[in-house]
């Protein structure tokens, strides 16, 4: 993996990766999410044999780590060490490591892409993709090119995403298929 350290943040994003305990990289993500931090573990789906059957399964694309956006909630990296989850921060020179946020974007893309092609429209799949607190893009409808917030799942079709209109955040529900992770 080609990561770089910057010098400068391009488009306002303080990414960095973040060394987990093992097998804690969903404890890790819930519990920097709950302090405030933008956190992005890719996943894959992958096709594995259980019992005899093939099963798809997602699981976590680099076990052991995940990335997190500090932007706007700086004060969050002491604290990152002591983190249900969390190890520490890779660090380089004693400096932690900064990842340019176009690897970060084409990561989630590619990430998306797989996960979607793979999957297709099952709903466990969806489930895998969305969570709290996650950027999404409404892909249709009156609402159609705007940035939300997900929020929950309501069944097994429809979710609630949070979208600010009138300068105020609005509980909206909407189709799954009407929803894209965004970048």
């Amino acid at each position: 993996m080609n990561m770089s350290i910057s010098s400068s943040a391009s488009n306002h994003s303080k990414w960095y990766v973040v060394l987990t305990k093992p097998k804690q990289e969903k404890r890790a993500e819930e519990h920097l999410q709950a302090q405030g931090a933008e956190v992005f573990l890719p996943r894959i789906a992958l096709e594995k044999m259980h019992k005899g059957k093939r099963v798809e399964k997602v699981e976590v694309l680099f076990p052991g780590y995940l990335f997190v956006n500090v932007q706007g909630c700086e004060s969050i990296i002491g604290s990152i060490r002591s983190t249900r989850g969390v190890r520490q921060l890779l660090r380089f020179a004693m400096e932690p490591l900064q990842v340019n946020t176009w690897l970060i974007e084409d990561l989630r893309n590619r990430c998306y892409q797989q996960l979607e092609n793979q999957l297709g429209d099952n709903q466990k799949a969806r489930q895998n993709l969305y969570k709290t607190g996650q950027k999404v893009e409404v892909t249709s409808g009156p609402f159609k090119d705007y940035q939300a917030i997900f929020k929950q799942f309501d069944g097994e079709q429809r979710a609630i995403i949070l979208l600010n209109l009138l300068s105020q955040q609005q509980e909206l529900l909407v189709e799954l298929e009407h929803l894209h992770a965004s970048l």
